[in-house]
């Protein structure tokens, strides 16, 4: 009686691919809005982190940069198990190689989730730094009443545009709505 293990065909890789880069985005996204006090997912649509792969060059880099890193580490673990298994085995703390390919998983779950944890920090970090450094200043006129509002956009989505005043104030300003503003935070 043989295990089989089950295996994965190229279509699913390839989903499986996608959903990370999607939860990345969701994770990208959460860490740059939450410089600004703002909780993304109350204002995004699925839409919005579905898309985020194709409309955000740096993050499909990142996950795939990401893939190939985490697949030349396993190439490497794999080459180290089989060509030097005694500095393999001390180096596990004289885990049984079966033992370790029971706990692989696990192990591999836990650093994936620290690593992107970890990435989507500097990630949020460094596209604050970025605005801060050169804020793109944008107005938005209303249709209704051609009032207009200057500041610097933060970001926008297919709902919201989300802008800071000249007075610090951070709004979310609905595209398609007559609600015409929604003040986030004051300082």
């Amino acid at each position: 009686m043989s295990k089989n293990k089950p295996t994965l065909d190229s279509q699913a890789y390839i989903t499986l691919a996608y959903l990370t880069t999607v939860a990345v985005g969701m994770m990208f996204d959460y860490k740059y809005y939450s410089n600004f006090s703002i909780n993304i997912f109350e204002y995004a649509d699925i839409l919005d982190f579905l898309l985020a792969p194709v409309k955000n060059i740096q993050l499909t880099l990142f996950a795939f940069g990401s893939f190939a890193l985490v697949w030349i580490f396993f190439w490497f673990d794999k080459i180290w198990q089989d060509k030097w298994p005694k500095t393999y085995k001390t180096f596990n703390f004289g885990i049984s190689k079966e033992r370790m390919e029971r706990y692989r998983p696990f192990i591999f779950g836990f650093s994936m989730i620290a690593y992107l944890i970890l990435a989507s920090t500097f990630y949020g970090e460094r596209m604050y730094k970025e605005y801060q450094e050169a804020p793109e200043t944008i107005e938005v006129v209303f249709q209704s009443d051609q009032r207009a509002i200057q500041g610097h956009l933060i970001g926008k989505n297919s709902d919201y545009i989300f802008l800071e005043t000249e007075d610090k104030v951070i709004k979310a300003i609905p595209v398609s709505s007559d609600v015409q503003e929604i003040i986030i935070h004051r300082p």
